[in-house]
């Protein structure tokens, strides 16, 4: 594929890559974003070009896939980000400490647990990948993955029941030597 034959098929496909990029994204900035990427993507792959009986349902099926990353990777920097500026018109000076210390317990936690359970917790729990996908990112059974998942869940249970334990019996040990150092 030379030049003026990439341009004459991204002319006319980048109007619909986009339709499918912005219903997906609902952002006018990602979506151009995800097309100028499977743009280059395309582009990098024109020796290849021949092999693909249908280039417009793949650079569909590209901006698709490409426009959930998107949205994950915006959730994932939302999600943490939006933290704290929500907690910050709702919640007390307390509640945001309590909270911002949850977090960085519950993280803690997720790093006690074996590498692959980790990684499957991640990826499922936090990134939202669907079980399928994660069979083909690590290379694993999806039985495996439920199993990992399930292992992983259950663990953490029991060691975030062990810290909440713990965390209240030290704040209770401090409420009562500041009560009993004021009598």
């Amino acid at each position: 594929m030379d030049i003026a034959e990439y341009k004459r098929i991204i002319v006319r496909l980048r109007p619909s890559l986009l339709t499918v990029a912005r219903k997906i994204t609902a952002n006018n900035e990602d979506a151009e974003d995800v097309v100028q990427d499977v743009c280059l993507k395309i582009w990098h792959q024109r020796d290849r070009f021949e092999q693909f009986n249908n280039l417009e349902a793949y650079s569909v099926t590209m901006v698709k896939h490409l426009s959930i990353d998107k949205i994950r990777s915006r959730r994932s920097i939302v999600g943490e980000g939006s933290l704290l500026t929500q907690e910050s018109e709702e919640l007390l000076p307390d509640s945001i400490l309590e909270e911002k210390e949850e977090s960085e317990a519950i993280r803690s936690l997720i790093g006690m647990l074996p590498p692959l359970q980790q990684r499957i917790f991640q990826l499922k729990d936090i990134e939202g990948y669907e079980t399928d996908e994660i069979t083909q990112i690590i290379g694993i059974t999806a039985e495996a993955v439920r199993n990992n998942l399930s292992r992983a869940r259950k663990r953490l249970r029991e060691l975030f029941g062990i810290y909440y334990h713990l965390h209240r019996r030290t704040v209770i040990n401090e409420l009562d030597n500041y009560y009993h150092s004021r009598r």
